[in-house]
């Protein structure tokens, strides 16, 4: 019999690697357990762990399933692997395995796990019924402020509100529970009730950045105010990680801004940008590769024929565009009529596409595998669609997804009875507000540099060039300046393009209360004004990298 002593010692080894961010000696270290103890559970898993970080996520789901196989009883292996799956788009798979994993335990921590992945497959009724389970056997905070997002998911605002209140009131020292407070109070329009919660979270964790850029965003900074000293103090911390201190840049930015330091303002940009963009992978050749497969999948497809009102899709508009080019704008314009619903940027879309192509039994994603689809298989994925919204109360939705702009002609497949509104800005202004705004937890890698961020745009610009030409009636373009110069006439087209009756509620949209939930979340609560117009240009030249990638595209930008 092998002595287990060599494995071990191989493991711990391995173990170490892996949490000091070595991740190839730590795969070889795995593997090297693994070529003595074949089926041990802890090398199978934390080989998968590290194929995950690596980006192979494939392998990874296979390594982690011979470690549920070797140890079924092992929860945490089980949840691994269901998330795995959502990951990488087998969503019906997915949630037959977090069924499993929640059947292992019954305790409130699986309930937990188990209502996380149920909201990322956007199945909201299963996560609040698991998060209520949950804390019937354990009011925890943790599992009040998950309620809390599962709620507001599900446009429950005042229920979301009050479980943050729950979470604070058992834990009234936990920064978190107070931040997530006072996102909820903003995005329910409460700005100065969302303050006093960050200042809070800021009084119990004074190092906490994320409270500190939510309280900065939402601030008029006054010349010699105390807060740019804290700040300050936070952005050269360096014991704080790098996406902490970027927050504080991010913040350092804006108040700087208000009190016109533009030199100063654009220095703690670039840094924030930096720290940020130093912490990701992203490649705009992967992205041109991307579009242009979407372009090859969907050219062979036959184009969608006029709008159908009858067919799917009837009741539904799908705001699209690059973030900061005005789709929120658009979206509060629409869901201040009394027959529309905002739904806000939800990813209902592209979750029904995946399982339209599970049923079909193809597992290569989007784009790859919509050539497989056939109308009905289409018909299939636009009912579910419409079945896997949140009910409103409204004959009319609106999905403001900026990213659904790559999904523009599977709407038209899949939704052939839908509306798109596609928004534009000025290159340069859209390109420096992405840029200048933080992201967090977003996924906007290109947005971190100047150069990317432009060819980015370039990209985009292309695509839907692409798809205007293929079918001039498939979109109504908005144009953000057009909008700003002239609301009621703008308004009306749009309108009138959604099949719309005319409501002058649409012109004062800032006083609609609803919930607000993008980057965006201060300005719609605002009159229609032009401050935004030509921001670029107190740092034009700053923005020289940017200026000269959009012309290297043959962008005209600064007309």
């Amino acid at each position: 019999m092998i002595s287990p002593a060599p494995a071990k010692e191989a493991l711990e080894t391995a173990r170490t690697l892996h949490r000091g961010g070595h991740l190839r000696r730590a795969l070889d270290a795995y593997e090297a357990v693994l070529k003595i103890d074949p089926k041990n559970p802890d090398a199978l898993f934390g080989s998968g762990m590290v194929l995950t970080a690596l980006g192979a996520r494939t392998a990874a789901i296979g390594q982690v399933e011979k470690a549920r196989a070797s140890a079924p009883e092992r929860v945490d292996i089980a949840f691994a692997f269901a998330g795995l799956l959502s990951e990488i788009g087998r969503l019906t798979a997915s949630e037959d395995a977090y069924r499993h994993a929640v059947a292992i335990t019954g305790d409130a921590r699986g309930l937990l796990a188990y209502a996380q992945g149920m909201r990322q497959l956007g199945r909201l009724d299963a996560a609040e019924h698991a998060l209520r389970s949950a804390i019937a056997l354990d009011p925890a905070p943790p599992l009040w402020l998950a309620l809390s997002d599962v709620l507001i998911d599900r446009y429950r605002i005042e229920e979301a509100v009050a479980a943050c209140r729950e979470a604070v009131a058992l834990a009234p020292e936990a920064a978190t529970a107070h931040l997530r407070l006072g996102t909820r109070l903003l995005e329910a329009g409460q700005a100065d009730a969302a303050r006093l919660a960050f200042r809070d979270a800021i009084r119990y964790e004074p190092a906490n950045t994320a409270a500190h850029y939510s309280l900065a965003r939402i601030t008029k900074h006054l010349p010699g105010d105390d807060r740019i000293g804290e700040l300050s103090a936070l952005a050269i911390a360096q014991q704080l990680p790098a996406r902490q201190r970027a927050d504080a840049h991010f913040a350092l930015f804006k108040a700087h801004e208000d009190i016109g330091k533009h030199d100063l303002a654009f220095d703690h940009l670039a840094t924030a940008n930096t720290l940020v963009r130093q912490q990701l992978t992203y490649s705009t050749e992967a992205d041109q590769r991307y579009f242009a497969r979407i372009e090859q999948v969907f050219d062979g497809i036959p184009p969608a024929g006029p709008i159908q009102p009858d067919a799917p899709g009837g009741g539904h508009i799908f705001v699209v565009g690059l973030p900061r080019s005005g789709t929120t704008l658009v979206e509060q314009i629409l869901a201040s009529h009394p027959m529309v619903h905002g739904a806000g940027e939800i990813q209902n879309l592209r979750r029904e596409m995946l399982r339209g192509l599970e049923r079909i039994g193809r597992d290569d994603g989007f784009p790859d595998g919509v050539s497989h689809l056939d109308a009905d298989n289409w018909r299939e994925v636009g009912l579910g669609y419409e079945t896997s919204l949140e009910p409103s109360g409204r004959p009319v939705t609106v999905n403001k997804t900026p990213g659904n702009f790559q999904m523009v002609p599977a709407i038209w497949s899949a939704l052939p009875g839908a509306r798109i509104v596609h928004c534009r800005r000025n290159p340069l202004d859209t390109c420096f507000s992405i840029y200048r705004h933080n992201f967090v937890g977003w996924g906007f890698h290109y947005a971190y540099d100047q150069e990317e961020a432009a060819s980015l745009y370039a990209v985009y610009d292309r695509f839907m060039a692409h798809w205007s030409s293929a079918r001039p009636d498939g979109m109504f373009e908005l144009s953000y300046e057009r909008l700003v110069s002239d609301p009621e006439g703008t308004t009306r087209a749009l309108l009138d393009y959604c099949a719309l009756p005319w409501d002058s509620r649409c012109l004062d949209f800032a006083s609609t209360s609803r919930i607000v939930r993008t980057a965006s979340i201060e300005q719609v609560r605002q009159p229609i004004h032009s401050q935004a117009i030509g921001s670029w240009r107190r740092y034009a030249a700053r923005l020289a990298p940017m200026r000269a990638r959009l012309a290297e595209a043959g962008i005209q930008a600064e007309t």
